[in-house]
């Protein structure tokens, strides 16, 4: 059941919101770094994001519980910031282009998830940021030219609106969690 995956997974969007919060400061903290710098850092925030999907996905295999979006998401995060990592030579279009991609993609992914979850469990909050990834990703896509300064500011502002959804869902599905547990040892008694 889907709620089941989210209380065992909690966990995991308390660690993707630490991770978004670290990475969307240094954006915003020092705009005007190098394009390689820019490139580096994305990087880095899609390969440790991709590893924790994958990992997410392997840990659902296990439990028998569906786990394609999450490994979809961990390939493509892997996957993109392998190629920012491994080639800081590209030009900001084609960055821009690869992160916009991304932050699509892993917008649509959630919007997928919030529809096969039940209404109690707090899809709709998941279902909106995925709805505001997809339009963020467009934005990326629409503005190609635009400046490694711009670009670096309102990727970090979307890295701290990240970081607070993930906290959001974290905190609520932990919340959950400890109430039915709450419920069952009250029954039990």
């Amino acid at each position: 059941m889907e709620v089941d995956i989210l209380y065992r997974s909690w966990w995991s969007y308390v660690l993707r919101g630490i991770l978004a919060l670290i990475f969307g400061i240094l954006f915003l903290a020092y705009p005007g770094a190098t394009l390689k710098t820019f490139i580096i850092l994305i990087g880095v925030l899609l390969i440790i994001d991709g590893v924790i999907n994958l990992i997410r996905s392997v840990v659902f295999v296990f439990r028998k519980e569906p786990w394609g979006w999450t490994l979809v998401w961990g390939l493509i995060g892997l996957l993109i910031g392998l190629i920012f990592v491994n080639h800081t030579d590209f030009t900001l279009g084609f960055v821009a282009i690869l992160m916009g991609l991304w932050v699509i993609v892993m917008g649509i992914a959630e919007i997928a998830v919030a529809f096969d979850m039940p209404p109690e469990s707090g899809r709709g909050v998941l279902g909106v940021f995925g709805v505001i990834s997809v339009g963020f990703g467009i934005a990326i896509l629409a503005w190609t030219a635009g400046t490694v300064y711009a670009l670096m500011v309102l990727f970090g502002i979307y890295l701290l609106v990240a970081a607070v959804m993930d906290f959001i869902i974290g905190i609520y599905v932990g919340r959950m969690q400890h109430q039915e547990k709450k419920a069952i040892e009250e029954a039990v008694e």
